[in-house]
């Protein structure tokens, strides 16, 4: 018995049969190419084996010489009546082809034995499928190397002219046709493992073993045959008898086991029907179960809807995901429903009557599934994976058979239930689809939705009002206590949201920590108003978040909207524009929406735009405030604040302009100018000696400088080329910007130390730091808040923030720097307290670098002196604002602030 290369591997040419258009046909090609280059081996392997072995061999002394084609025809008989075992994908062929093949050994030359077995097959082949031509080239290439293998081993263990075969030539013949069964086992595993099917070697001891049982027995029919032959050739016809009974035993051996599979499968389906405790599991199981069953590429079962004309589909591919209770229609004027109404029994579907799910159909099979009270839908079974193959009449009355047990245990167990269970499920689908998962508000879509209807249902003087909520310094708590944290507040913000508005009225969370609410309210937008400052006075209460009471802050927008022409995203626009006015007015406010914020908006971003082409302009300034020894008067240090020269505005304060460098991101190559510029002058005074040894400029930081990958190497590259010592640099930063990515922060603030800069924590103890944080940041300066320099005549209690910063500062050796002194009383105050350093107006405003070289005594010229360094250094810093925008946003500069 063989396994002819063609049958056992054309069941798997077509493994891509579950991937759709183009990748399949791209995946097929791939699987083609890989199974020539191994045809062409094999192909290559017989002639050079006929060529070094086979076409010098001499044949046997036969009694009788009999004509080529008469070998042919045996091997094409004995390959178009073959036994074909299926599993899954594949099929295996069992065929009588050792009869022929021994014969020939015997009465045959080589050549008309390699001539017969390839015409033979090739015949077979052609005329009993429609055979791809790369299964026809396997075949071929496979029957001649099994061809060479038979006639090598059988001429090298035969002995040759001896007359009657004899024990010795009987085992040549064995030898041959089990080594050549071994060889065509290996061809076919290999070639089915490349052309993209289940790897095939796991399977080979099996394989091997009942090829070789099978082919010792058709052998030992051979050799009888041989026998009777070369004695007397009339009595061959007594051999017909025991061929076609071993060729009906492999038949019925075959059936029964096909039976017994039909049995199996038909128990398994009906297992999974009884102990799968969902619907649609219970379905998806049934169905790949039938597909594997049928050895097909799609399974579908279509389930009608009671009291309606829709139906539930639950499809089954090979090669790609099941698509689970898909809304679908029953269609009544469809060509299958009308035969499945009609005919109420299983039929075939060809190429020409429709899809399933998008997919062509080669053939299918239709069953409708029956239940007590009729029909309640219907399965489909589509495209045999296997090629040359098709489903036959005991295929379409296995699925009938299966259709019937499927339809009882869905009608009878789990139908009515899971079909509810389906609903519920869909509630359950709609609301998480409109609602945000966090905080249980309605989502964005719900909220759009909700104000287009309200927009259309507007009647006499009613108004929608939509109000955008965003929480102040939310990024904070995030950074400082962790994500977490942050999920728990939003959360809690929710709650007192809803606990501010009526049962009719919509809460909606956007995303992160943006929030709107929907109303309808009369034209003067009292309750929309009251709801909103309501708000604002709820988030004032503290939350107990991670063991601390946070207090956060809120600034709302308010929109209108007046008829159903207006839009949502209009309506959020513009309630999000006046948020933003609240927020610039000094957040915890509300604002209602006008068409001049918007022009206020368009402003902004023309502002911007001049801004960053400023830098590269030369408009912007430096001006420097004195820090004075409050003991003596003495200046020891400046804080270099930034100006902008405006070519038709004048003089610009930093409150107008450095809000909108932190939005465009202009900032960055702002700070790094002021940087520069600050250190370049005090540089040229310190290299003209008429500083004192510890006179240092205090530049603030933005914290996205600080978070950027070079910033250290900025600060690095600055005062090498500009040449100031580093312990004449201080840099300011605000507790909210060191909370920002604090591990990374500490670590670069520590590099800076290394190298000798210095560190300002500037307006200590407005913002949210811990004295557990101040121990592992490297700080040097502590600067008193302004807010915290009361005047002089106030009570004890309101210096006490004061005392308590200049104690900690103190107890950790730190200077205290008095932010936004302003009479001589708190100089005297401060001093008691024991604070070393002051600035603020009582000493001196902000001046150019000429007026306080004048104040301080400096030559005239050391205002105006420059360096070419310095200004290549400058040069560099101009280049990068027109590009700076984008770069990302910042909440605080302090640095870049109007002074104290």
């Amino acid at each position: 018995m063989r396994q002819p290369g063609a049958r056992g591997a054309g069941g798997i040419l077509d493994v891509a049969g579950g991937i759709p258009g183009r990748l399949r046909h791209a995946y097929a090609r791939s699987e083609a190419r890989r199974v020539w280059l191994f045809t062409g081996l094999l192909g290559l392997a017989a002639v050079i084996g006929y060529w070094t072995i086979v076409r010098g061999l001499e044949p046997l002394v036969a009694p009788f010489h009999l004509p080529w084609p008469l070998l042919a025809l045996g091997f094409m008989a004995a390959e178009a009546k073959v036994i074909v075992v299926h599993f899954r994908r594949e099929s295996h062929s069992f065929s009588l082809s050792e009869i022929p093949a021994v014969a020939g050994l015997f009465f045959f030359t080589p050549n008309e034995y390699i001539v017969s077995v390839l015409t033979g097959s090739a015949i077979a082949m052609l005329l009993t499928s429609r055979v791809s031509a790369v299964k026809l080239g396997f075949n071929l290439a496979n029957f001649a190397v099994i061809a060479v293998v038979d006639l090598a081993i059988f001429h090298a263990l035969a002995v040759p002219g001896a007359g009657v075969p004899g024990l010795r030539d009987w085992l040549a013949a064995f030898a041959a046709t089990l080594s050549a069964s071994v060889v065509c086992v290996f061809a076919i595993a290999t070639a089915i493992t490349l052309s993209g099917g289940a790897p095939q070697f796991q399977k080979l001891p099996e394989m091997v073993r009942f090829g070789a049982m099978v082919a010792m027995a058709n052998t030992s029919l051979a050799l009888l045959a041989v026998t009777v032959m070369w004695n007397d050739a009339t009595a061959v016809w007594l051999l017909v008898i025991p061929l076609v009974t071993v060729y009906l035993a492999y038949g019925a051996y075959v059936s029964e086991r096909e039976k017994h599979e039909r049995l199996e499968l038909l128990y398994q389906s009906s297992r999974i029907l009884q102990h799968s405790p969902e619907l649609d599991s219970a379905l998806v199981a049934l169905l790949d179960h039938a597909r594997n069953m049928f050895r097909a590429e799609v399974a579908e079962i279509l389930l009608q809807t009671r009291g309606g004309p829709g139906a539930l589909r639950t499809t089954s591919f090979q090669g790609a995901e099941p698509e689970v209770m898909v809304p679908a229609s029953w269609d009544e004027d469809d060509p299958v429903t009308r035969q499945l109404e009609s005919q109420r029994r299983a039929f075939f579907r060809g190429p020409s009557e429709g899809d399933v799910d998008g997919r062509s159909i080669r053939q299918a099979m239709v069953t409708p599934l029956m239940g007590e009270s009729g029909m309640i839908g219907s399965m489909t079974v589509a495209n045999r994976l296997t090629e040359g193959t098709a489903f036959d009449d005991d295929d379409l009355r296995l699925l009938e058979t299966l259709a019937n047990q499927a339809a009882v245990a869905l009608e009878n167990g789990q139908l009515e239930q899971s079909l509810a269970e389906l609903s519920r499920l869909k509630e359950q689908l709609r609301y998480q689809a409109y609602h945000d998962p966090l905080t249980g508000l309605a989502n964005r879509a719900m909220f759009a939705e909700q104000v287009e209807r309200q927009l259309a249902e507007l009647s006499g003087g009613d108004v929608v009002a939509v109000l955008f909520l965003d929480l102040d310094d939310f990024k904070v708590v995030n950074d400082t206590l962790g994500h977490a944290a942050g999920d728990r507040l939003l959360t809690a913000v929710a709650e007192r949201i809803k606990s501010c508005i009526r049962s009719e009225d919509l809460a909606a969370r956007l995303g992160g920590d943006e929030f709107a609410l929907l109303l309808v309210d009369e034209d003067g937008l009292n309750r929309a108003n009251a709801v909103a400052h309501r708000i604002i006075e709820a988030l004032q209460v503290s939350f107990a978040i991670a063991g601390q009471d946070l207090v956060v802050g809120g600034s709302i927008g308010i929109a209108v909207g007046r008829d159903s022409n207006q839009h949502t995203d209009e309506l959020l626009r513009n309630a999000d524009v006046a948020m933003y006015t609240a927020k610039a007015g000094g957040k915890r406010r509300v604002a209602v929406f006008d068409p001049t914020m918007h022009a206020a908006i368009v402003a902004r971003h023309a502002l911007s735009a001049e801004l960053a082409r400023s830098i590269g302009q030369g408009e912007l300034v430096v001006h420097y405030q004195p820090i004075v020894e409050l003991a003596t008067g003495r200046t020891t240090a400046v804080e270099a604040l930034v100006r902008w020269r405006h070519p038709t505005r004048g003089l610009i304060g930093p409150d107008a302009f450095i809000g909108v460098a932190e939005e465009s991101g202009v900032i960055l190559a702002l700070g790094r100018w002021v940087l520069a510029e600050a250190a370049r002058q005090v540089a040229v005074w310190d290299a003209e000696g008429d500083l004192d040894p510890d006179f240092f400029v205090s530049v603030n930081l933005s914290p996205l400088q600080v978070q950027q990958v070079e910033f250290i190497d900025e600060i690095e590259s600055a005062l090498e080329v500009i040449g100031l010592a580093p312990h004449r640099l201080v840099l300011e930063l605000t507790e909210t910007s060191m909370f920002q990515d604090t591990q990374a922060t500490i670590a670069k603030l520590h590099a800076l130390r290394d190298r000798g800069v210095r560190i300002a924590v500037d307006d200590f103890g407005t913002g949210y730091s811990s004295l557990g944080y101040l121990r592992q940041f490297p700080v040097d300066i502590l600067k008193i808040a302004r807010e915290f320099v009361v005047p002089a005549d106030r009570d004890v209690e309101e210096w006490a923030f004061a005392h308590a910063i200049v104690a900690l500062g103190q107890t950790l050796g730190l200077e205290i720097v008095a932010e936004g002194i302003e009479a001589g009383a708190q100089v005297e105050r401060l001093r008691e307290l024991g604070c070393e350093l002051g600035q603020g107006y009582h000493f001196s405003r902000p001046m150019s670098a000429r007026e306080l070289a004048t104040n301080l005594g400096f030559p005239p010229r050391s205002a105006t002196s420059d360096a070419d360094a310095a200004g290549r250094l400058l040069d560099a810093a101009a280049a990068d604002g027109a590009g700076a925008a984008g770069d990302g946003r910042g909440r605080h500069v302090g640095a870049l602030e109007a002074g104290t």
